[in-house]
């Protein structure tokens, strides 16, 4: 027979690693969204995008360096794209929440730019927490409508893949509208992400039809630095040509 003092020292070790790993993994949260970081440098192939007739800079810079006008240029390219997509469920939109989301929570952001400087793309991100567990998530990526269909989309979240795994995140994850199937489409079939076990398909599958949206998310592999973009490099061409960059939400 066990004793209840043997089972209350059993409680008080498992209690002892589990604040441990949260510990481990908010200084691996505090460390990734150190506004000082540079996320992009380790990867230099990945600051330039010349595919498809483009050729545009990447950046990826906290909030807190983003100027206004290119914020406001970010918020522009993101109510062209989604405004619909947010009417047509029961969220609605409300551009003084949207603007206060985009701001909050230490976010994260890439940016791309023309020789111009003008802004034609960007994806929204965070470093945060998902069922105790580190991931970067996130929520928007968006693409001008002029330079859709020539593969910024998916170049910008295989960048976000190799920042997540560089920052020793466990998964990247994104939410998607149920009513967009285009971009059901770029994630499940292109991307290859699947359900994540926060969706509401798997979380309330009996009251799912009440969902507008899914929650997918890809196991990010901690992988070397030069040896996962070099594998993302050395994919063909063609691989890019064609892949859609469609209105994508999270939130």
């Amino acid at each position: 027979m066990v004793s209840k003092n043997s089972k209350a020292k059993e409680k008080k070790a498992q209690r002892k690693e589990m604040l441990a790993k949260l510990g481990a993994a908010q200084q691996v949260l505090t460390k990734a969204n150190n506004p000082a970081n540079k996320h992009l440098e380790p990867f230099a192939p990945f600051q330039k995008y010349n595919r498809n007739g483009l050729d545009l800079s990447i950046e990826c810079k906290h909030y807190s360096d983003i100027d206004e006008a290119t914020f406001e240029r970010i918020y522009r390219i993101l109510e062209d794209n989604m405004k619909k997509e947010y009417e047509a469920c029961t969220w609605g939109w409300s551009e003084k929440e949207k603007r206060t989301e985009m701001k909050e929570k230490d976010p994260w952001y890439l940016v791309v730019r023309d020789s111009t400087q003008t802004v034609h793309a960007f994806a929204h991100f965070k470093f945060d927490f998902d069922e105790e567990i580190e991931v970067l998530y996130c929520y928007e990526v968006q693409v001008s409508d002029e330079m859709r269909g020539r593969g910024l989309g998916k170049f910008l979240m295989q960048i976000l893949e190799l920042i997540g795994s560089r920052s020793q995140m466990k998964k990247i994850m994104i939410t998607v509208f149920k009513h967009n199937p285009r971009a059901q489409h770029f994630f499940y079939d292109i991307l290859k992400y699947t359900d994540d076990e926060t969706s509401p398909k798997i979380q309330d599958p009996i009251d799912e039809s009440e969902y507008c949206y899914e929650i997918l998310s890809k196991e990010l592999k901690q992988k070397s630095q030069p040896s996962a973009a070099a594998e993302i490099l050395s994919k063909p061409l063609k691989q890019f040509k064609q892949s859609p960059a469609p209105p994508v939400s999270g939130s």
